[in-house]
């Protein structure tokens, strides 16, 4: 992939961007191994998000015990290289990898969110690379909110209630609670500025960790979804606490806080494999 400066420009203004054919067939077959090895080898957080409802759906983050997997195909695909030149990093970190399952064409919107909510920092390098292996129409795939990047850091969404897509993580106040942006646009199709794309296997999608997405729903003309998200940071990482109440989650997310870091400081912790 070409890494223009008008693609970098795009990435760190609007937040996300569409690969075109980043992979190859035989490179794609390789991420699709490395997926499957995650799902045959899943850990004992991973769970069925909102079990026993129509949106039921697996998911699963950050296994520590299928780590080498991910960091060779990193290194085989050039990966770190690629996060560096979009956006000029001397260093790039592994912070893990999500891996989605939806089938049987009823598994509803994943809620409207940014990862941000679930992590203490933020900064301008923090990148998702968002993989799947069927061809997904416009209405199917991952739709964002171009430019939220750069606003307001919203509170996260519970996952555990789906008739409440913005029921809070924190619910302390000190952070808005996440707007109901579907019940915004079916008011007004143009009450958010949304963008998404229709993706054939071998394209990504690239954003920012940082901005609202959600989405991608299967139907019964597109049934099945299978997605690896790869993630990764850079130099421009600052430590950032979340709320230090108890979330609503499956578990206390607010043990990621460092009380060694003062917010604003470099975020480099060691436990993340450095790539470069």
């Amino acid at each position: 992939m070409q890494v223009t400066e008008q693609l970098k420009q795009d990435l760190a203004v609007e937040g996300a961007v569409v690969a075109r054919g980043l992979f190859d067939a035989e490179q794609l077959r390789r991420v699709r191994q490395s997926y499957d090895y995650g799902i045959a080898h899943p850990s004992p957080q991973a769970k069925r998000v909102y079990p026993g409802t129509p949106d039921e759906h697996f998911n699963e983050y950050g296994n520590p015990d299928n780590i080498e997997q991910y960091l060779m195909l990193i290194k085989d695909l050039g990966l770190a290289d690629l996060a560096a030149s979009l956006w000029d990093s001397e260093h790039v970190w592994f912070l893990g990898e999500e891996l989605f399952m939806k089938k049987g064409g009823k598994a509803g919107r994943s809620p409207w969110h940014q990862d941000t909510s679930y992590m203490p920092a933020n900064g301008p390098h923090l990148l998702n690379i968002w993989i799947s292996f069927e061809k997904l129409p416009r209405r199917n795939a991952l739709e964002f909110v171009r430019g939220s990047h750069l606003g307001t850091q919203y509170d996260g969404t519970s996952y555990t209630d789906p008739s409440d897509p913005t029921k809070p993580l924190w619910g302390n106040g000190e952070w808005p609670q996440l707007p109901d942006i579907q019940a915004d646009r079916a008011q007004d199709a143009a009450s958010w500025d949304v963008v998404s794309w229709d993706l054939e296997p071998g394209d990504a999608l690239v954003f920012h960790s940082g901005i609202l997405h959600g989405g991608a729903p299967v139907t019964p003309d597109c049934p099945d979804r299978h997605t690896l998200v790869l993630r990764f940071f850079g130099d421009k990482l600052s430590y950032r606490p979340l709320p230090s109440t108890k979330p609503d989650f499956g578990h206390d997310i607010s043990g990621l806080n460092d009380p060694t870091l003062r917010p604003g400081d470099p975020y480099h912790p060691e436990y993340f494999a450095q790539l470069r």
